[in-house]
């Protein structure tokens, strides 16, 4: 349609509506061109997710357009099951339960990046065993019970991994899994050996003069890898890309806001998980990291593969969507 034509198609319906009515469709169609996009977001409530909090709780969603309802899952496969079935539109999940999932027949993508392993200890995530243990090295854990939160999420593997790399025979292990908040009662009792755990369980072993650390698997495995990140179906992204981009743009704000200002940060971590501000000030703050390092999802689906949890071999560039590739590193 020509200008002059849409000038013509104007006037018409000045002409049959009035001049009033014909300035309340034309602000009509404005907001609702302007109108926040709804998005239902699917959320792991721990302390890596306080900036999905913050950006609800400070506005930043509403300032990029996003009206945005939080639903929170108790884990990841809860929260891809939703997805899935249309329940929510975007998920945290840790980058190895997503690729596994795809695998499954999914295809999930990854909108913006939420955090990353150090790039040295401490860390969240351990491997522990008792104070007194006679275990001196990742070598002695050969042939023992080690407990973990699932038999072959990425957290697993990596501690797999490193236990791999120490010499120790994966087939001699006995893994037991178990709920993370259970396992510092499951050492205590010696009803195992050692520990793959996560903060705030990492740090209560420790300053409760009760475990000591091995190994931060995480970073021995893959330093600085994805271990969180906000995933959408393909064709949600592929149907929503402004909505996307704003996401992502959002996340980047907001960890932004919770990088500048440690102090704050662990009182706002506090007020959102309910942990102890003592118990806080001796745990590591979580990397949150919007930057996407190709190299570091790469080395993870390679080790996902190389532990038998990925029947092929991927390429990083095929999680990775739209709205996030602003955010890579080159």
């Amino acid at each position: 349609m020509t200008m002059f034509s849409k000038f013509r198609a104007g006037a018409n319906i000045s002409r049959i509506i009035g001049p009033s009515a014909a300035l309340f469709v034309a602000l009509a169609s404005a907001s609702a061109q302007t109108a926040p996009a709804k998005l239902r977001i699917g959320n792991l409530k721990f302390s890596a997710s306080v900036d999905l909090w913050l950006a609800s709780r400070n506005g930043m969603f509403a300032a990029n357009g996003i009206d945005a309802t939080l639903t929170d899952f108790r884990n990841g496969q809860e929260c891809v099951a939703a997805a899935q079935a249309n329940s929510v539109d975007i998920c945290l999940l840790i980058p190895g339960i997503a690729m596994q999932a795809n695998e499954r027949g999914f295809d999930l993508v990854v909108v913006a990046q939420n955090e990353t392993a150090k790039a040295a200890g401490p860390d969240s995530g351990s491997i522990a065993v008792l104070k007194d243990a006679p275990f001196q090295k990742l070598a002695d854990l050969a042939g023992r019970k080690i407990s973990t939160s699932g038999l072959h999420g990425q957290q697993t593997v990596a501690a797999q991994m490193v236990l791999k790399r120490a010499g120790v025979d994966l087939s001699k292990v006995q893994l037991i899994e178990s709920p993370t908040p259970s396992q510092p009662d499951l050492l205590k009792s010696k009803q195992v050996d050692a520990v793959i755990t996560v903060d705030p369980y990492t740090t209560i072993l420790q300053t409760s003069g009760v475990g000591r650390i091995l190994s931060w698997h995480f970073v021995e495995s893959v330093s600085e890898q994805p271990i969180g990140a906000w995933y959408a179906k393909a064709a949600f992204v592929k149907n929503n890309p402004d909505v996307a981009a704003r996401y992502a743009k959002t996340i980047r704000e907001a960890i932004e806001y919770v990088n500048a200002d440690e102090a704050r940060t662990r009182r706002d971590v506090a007020d959102y998980t309910g942990l102890s501000p003592d118990l806080l000030k001796d745990m590591p703050l979580n990397k949150w990291d919007y930057r996407v390092h190709p190299d570091r999802w790469q080395a993870v689906a390679d080790m996902l593969f190389e532990m038998g949890e990925l029947q092929s071999r991927h390429q990083a560039g095929e999680y990775l969507s739209e709205s996030i590739k602003p955010y890579v590193v080159k």
